[in-house]
């Protein structure tokens, strides 16, 4: 166990457990990410209005006039939306992989197919790529899940059916207890 408090072991910084004067729990959530996920809609021209909390961490993290995103998707399935400073490392690590990789291959097909620089408008709202957007059927009630340094979009629909066709095991719900979940 390190001496000091605030690092973890490999010498990771980790957010302070003190509690502040309203009793919550106090953490850094520049350093964890988007977190969270709240219900959203998208509007009848597939827009997505950025949720208020998600909002506030981009103007907190990027500063005020932040607007550049990239919305893309691994599998059609949801949209994944990446502050464009975030989406350059992601790239980066795509292309630090080998060309031959077939993983590689696939992954790069289907962020092209999927994927679009979106600029979000005054309004906070961004343009959802028509062909993931038609693909994922991300229309009406969306779910806005924070995943770190990235938002993803799911249809609820989908994310219901979903999670009622596909409930964890106990074996599943066990490993997770090496991860301390």
């Amino acid at each position: 166990m390190s001496e000091n408090p605030e690092q973890q072991t490999g010498g990771e910084p980790s957010a302070s457990i003190e509690a502040p004067a309203n009793g919550a729990p106090d953490w850094d959530e520049l350093s964890i990410g988007f977190s969270g996920n709240p219900k959203a809609k998208l509007d009848e021209r597939g827009r997505l209005k950025m949720p208020a909390e998600f909002k506030a961490f981009i103007e907190k993290k990027y500063g005020k006039d932040f607007n550049a995103f990239y919305i893309t998707s691994q599998d059609g399935e949801t949209a994944e939306i990446f502050p464009m400073p975030e989406w350059q490392q992601q790239m980066g690590k795509i292309l630090r992989m080998p060309k031959s990789l077939p993983a590689r291959t696939k992954l790069l097909a289907s962020y092209n197919l999927f994927g679009d620089r979106a600029d979000m408008d005054p309004q906070g709202r961004l343009q959802l790529p028509e062909e993931l957007k038609n693909t994922a059927g991300l229309t009406g009630d969306v779910k806005v899940s924070g995943e770190g340094n990235f938002l993803r979009v799911t249809s609820l629909k989908r994310l219901r059916e979903s999670v009622k066709a596909n409930p964890m095991t106990p074996q599943e719900i066990d490993s997770l207890n090496e991860y301390d979940l």
